[in-house]
């Protein structure tokens, strides 16, 4: 189970960048998950768009799949147009040069960007926050 701080920042975050609560996505939540009773395929999800983009040291042992920004992109707006959906929310470890480059050739991109949070919950916390807002698109 995710912590509760780290799900209160990644609602927040959803909430504020991308129009997504769990009452308006139809995404049912109790802290005992043991209690939850939902219906296979009920809830709704976000209204973006959720891509985990590897990058870093990944490439380095997965060069063959690993695809290029450009590639990346291809197929994030591909997959953008064919659910109808305007905005992506991109968990990614690019550099700064890969992140400014993939922010231009996709504008519509929303990435959570740690401020106090990092120093808080470190680069484990972010990863948790960027999965859970993932989970939710």
């Amino acid at each position: 189970m995710v912590a509760k701080p780290l799900r209160a920042v990644g609602d927040e975050f959803r909430s504020k960048y991308l129009n997504s609560t769990d009452e308006a996505d139809r995404i049912p939540f109790q802290e005992d998950w043991t209690k939850m009773k939902v219906k296979l395929g009920s809830s709704l999800g976000g209204p973006y768009l959720g891509v985990h983009l590897r990058r870093k040291d990944f490439i380095w042992g997965h060069r063959e799949d690993v695809p290029s920004l450009g590639g990346a992109v291809k197929k994030i707006r591909s997959l953008m147009e064919t659910h109808g959906l305007g905005k992506v929310f991109v968990a990614t470890d690019a550099v700064r040069t890969e992140y400014e480059e993939l922010k231009r050739l996709l504008p519509e991109m929303v990435r959570f960007e740690p401020t106090e949070e990092l120093e808080l919950y470190k680069d484990g916390g972010v990863a948790i926050i960027d999965q859970w807002v993932c989970s939710h698109a």
